[in-house]
């Protein structure tokens, strides 16, 4: 019975993240198709590979590869500045989160 509400606790959890970031996406950036696609687009995201930086004191720096297109590459961009101005602290520590994409090469 406890792995079964903690598995509920994980899934609301997720549910309540893609959400979030569904509509910051439609909210936050310029992505043209953001009401039929944003939902998409927050999977993709959250699939992306990246990096994590602890070594600028006080920062966590969470830097996403690009994304397959240069459209949702852009989307994604404002959305880590949108993120980044506010000025969330990672859970449990004094660390303030950025988030930024990588360039493309």
């Amino acid at each position: 019975m406890e792995m079964k509400r903690f598995t509920h606790i994980i899934r609301m959890a997720a549910f309540n993240t893609t959400v979030t970031l569904a509509r910051e996406i439609r909210t936050n950036t310029g992505f043209r198709r953001a009401d039929r696609e944003a939902h998409n687009l927050v999977r993709q995201i959250l699939k992306q590979s990246g990096d994590i930086d602890p070594t600028q004191p006080g920062i966590l720096t969470i830097t996403l590869d690009p994304m397959p297109t240069q459209r949702e590459t852009i989307a994604v961009s404002e959305l880590c500045a949108s993120l980044t101005e506010t000025q969330t602290r990672y859970p449990g520590t004094d660390l303030i989160l950025r988030y930024a994409i990588k360039e493309r090469l």
